[in-house]
């Protein structure tokens, strides 16, 4: 292959490229950007690389080339050289008058095109389309708008959002209510209009800020975020600037925009009219640049925040560069393996590049996982299936895979040392309790309640006419509680009555009368149906006389007394049974399984100022509960218990086993249930295992279509 170099003249570099000096490097050296206009591509290259451009000669070979360099005291090994005829080469720089050049480019041409499935693979995560080309527009509009980056326009928005989130801080209960409308079909169109107004003014904001920084912006369009449309602006001429604090303005102009927006729409909704503007005003005010920001404002990912974070430490390239590193990083101190450095850093830089390496790769992780999850809800499930499987091997498992292949192609190089004796340590440590049964525990969300609870709520508005008992007063079954009245269901009885009376002396003047004996019979139907409505409503007043349904402790509500209204919605007093509790938990399906019957258990008060109680489980119910009957254990009150509404009633994420413990007669004298934690002592079981069969029961849930 030497041999074919030789033969091969130096190629010659387009005479359209232009060199532009931009800022010096993080050591102080100068720097150019090589800027390929046809392409739209800047090429960051230091002094080497200059001086090579400087002093190029092409159709010599790469020997005779080498002595024209050493005559100008320019010293490079012939390797180097040909690194950076490789460059030229594969990013399209020269110009192919040569025929093995030319075969070379095509050669690499062919090589860089891919299947329609790599396409697809490489690319629905990011797909990008360039609408328009506004360079002209915008150089002929961006002077109109020089008020808008004034200090006058700056201090007039910050005094208006002011204004307005002092206003908003005064109605704060009708500014929130608001957000309830973008759940109807009208407020999410509405949601959409103001997203793309927002997104748009964002985008522009990133263009007229390049623009009268001497930039071209050559396209504006839409990228689909997997498969999620977001508006783009190509700023790529910014590498030209030799001013980072230039750069990072153009960066931060689209976030500023919406900030802007936000605290002039907050001013305009204390004064617009209620209707479809105002509510337009709070999506603007609240959810646009308040979601813009959380994903713009991360440097994980190539939006804003990355290229602020590049430009506010000067690290050009910032991701390659710290995943280089990183690599470097973790192969020395994991495997002990003594490589040279990507690049020589200082130490704060170096330290700053691995941690921002390795905090990329969790987060990386998570989205990756997150996405995977995402498509396969939102796509039809055979295509969800697909993409999952893609997004988990090609994304997350392909890139571990190549690297622990670079750990293994290395082994001749790695020897035996303090570095990965600690991480083989470490290794086999996380292993055994991966892989040991060790954890026998099981904790399960609980309540402790009385076998016998009341809780009396009356039949019907009313009053209390007398009670018959004390607050805290233990009371016997059978026992008069406290009687009540009610005038509306009073007044109805005696108007039935009346009616009923009249019904009685219309039949009585049909007898012995032969052809009104069809009216006679429609009488006395009505008359049946005025007395099972009677009949309803004294049941409703022999229920207005309240006894115990059981024995107990009685606590009369402190807000209630004789003579005083009272509704259906309100309690009036609780009836418990002292001496007799039982302890309700739910089990998981995971931990279903280790449960064993009998087995000690421990009831732990999540108030923690009441002693635990240890028991042991009595009854395990073989059967999953669809809902679950205690709203304090559901997440949508607190709860640890995953649950969602249905149908007005609180249906359980996944399945929950129900789990009893009889307590024996004790003095805990608790006024209402309580919620806590059950712990008892289950069948031993590895981190592994149960991995294992999670995976293989969600395996089994979704092989059904």
């Amino acid at each position: 292959m030497l041999k074919d170099q030789q033969e091969i003249l130096l190629p010659k570099i387009r005479n359209d490229l232009k060199l532009i000096e931009t800022s010096v490097d993080e050591d102080g050296s100068k720097r150019w950007l090589l800027f390929d206009s046809i392409q739209n591509k800047y090429f960051n290259i230091g002094l080497d690389a200059f001086e090579l451009i400087s002093n190029w000669q092409s159709d010599i070979e790469i020997e005779e080339f080498l002595k024209v360099l050493e005559a100008k005291d320019y010293d490079i090994d012939k390797e180097s050289l040909q690194t950076f005829v490789d460059f030229l080469i594969n990013n399209n720089l020269i110009l192919c008058e040569d025929s093995k050049y030319t075969a070379r480019m095509i050669n690499i041409q062919k090589q860089s095109k891919q299947n329609i499935f790599k396409w697809l693979i490489h690319n629905y995560l990011f797909i990008r389309i360039p609408l328009l080309k506004p360079d002209k527009w915008l150089d002929k509009n961006k002077n109109r708008i020089d008020l808008l980056y004034s200090k006058l326009w700056q201090n007039i928005v910050l005094l208006l959002g002011f204004i307005g989130v002092v206003f908003v801080l005064r109605d704060w209960e009708n500014f929130i209510s608001t957000f309830m409308y973008l759940f109807s079909k009208e407020g999410f169109f509405y949601y959409f209009l103001s997203l793309v107004f927002v997104k748009s003014f964002h985008e522009l904001g990133h263009a007229f800020t390049a623009k009268r920084l001497g930039c071209k912006i050559p396209t504006m369009g839409v990228a689909f975020l997997v498969l999620f449309p977001v508006l783009y602006t190509d700023t790529t001429d910014a590498w030209k600037l030799k001013s980072k604090y230039q750069r990072l303005k153009i960066v931060v102009a689209g976030m500023k925009v919406e900030l802007y927006l936000g605290l002039i729409a907050t001013f305009l909704w204390s004064f617009a009219p209620d209707g479809i503007f105002k509510s337009i005003l709070f999506i603007i005010a609240t959810t646009s640049w308040i979601s813009s920001l959380l994903i713009n404002i991360s440097p994980f990912l190539r939006f804003d925040g990355y290229y602020a974070l590049s430009d506010l430490t000067d690290s050009k390239n910032l991701q390659p560069r710290a995943f280089a590193m990183a690599r470097w990083f973790i192969r020395k101190n994991i495997l002990g393996l003594e490589e040279i450095k990507p690049e020589i850093l200082t130490k704060q830089k170096e330290r700053f590049f691995v941690i921002y390496a390795i905090g990329t790769w969790i987060y990386r992780f998570f989205l990756f996982l997150g996405i995977a999850v995402l498509v396969y809800h939102f796509a039809f499930k055979i295509l969800g299936i697909i993409l999952f499987l893609v997004e988990i091997l090609w994304f997350v498992l392909l890139p571990i895979y190549r690297e622990l292949m670079v750990w293994w192609n290395k082994k001749a190089q790695v020897k035996l040392n303090h570095k990965n004796k600690i991480s083989l340590s470490v290794f086999l440590f996380l292993l055994l309790l991966i892989f040991i049964p060790w954890n026998s525990s099981i904790k399960m969300p609980a309540i402790i309640e009385s076998k016998n609870y009341f809780e009396y709520y009356p039949n019907e508005d009313g009053y209390i006419e007398k009670v018959y008992f004390t607050s805290g007063e233990s009371v016997k079954k059978d026992q008069l509680l406290l009687t009540m009245k009610s005038p509306e269901i009073e007044f109805k009885i005696s108007q039935i009555k009346k009616e009923i009376e009249q019904i009685n002396l219309e039949i009585n003047k049909q007898a012995g009368f032969k052809e009104n004996l069809n009216k006679r019979f429609i009488l006395e139907e009505n008359l049946q149906k005025k007395q099972n409505e009677l009949d309803g409503y004294e049941k409703v007043i022999k229920k207005f006389e309240i006894r115990a349904k059981f024995d107990g402790k009685i606590y009369f509500s402190d807000v209630f007394k004789e003579n005083q209204w009272i509704s259906k919605k309100e309690p009036i007093f609780v009836l418990y049974d002292n001496l007799d509790y039982r302890i309700i938990a739910f089990c998981n399906e995971n931990d279903f399984k280790l449960l064993k019957d009998n087995s000690n258990s421990k009831f732990i008060f999540s108030s923690g100022d009441i002693k635990d109680i240890h028991s042991k489980l009595s009854t395990i119910s073989k059967v999953s509960i669809p809902y679950l009957e205690f709203p304090e254990l559901s997440s949508e009150y607190g709860g640890s218990i995953a649950t969602r509404e249905d149908n007005k009633k609180i249906k359980t994420e996944q399945a929950y086993y129900k789990i009893s413990v009889a307590l024996e007669k004790n003095n805990l004298d608790l006024k209402s249930r309580k919620v806590g934690v059950l712990v008892t002592n289950g069948e031993y079981s590895s981190f592994i295992s149960r991995i294992f069969k999670k995976a293989v029961s969600v395996m089994i849930r979704e092989s059904e279509f």
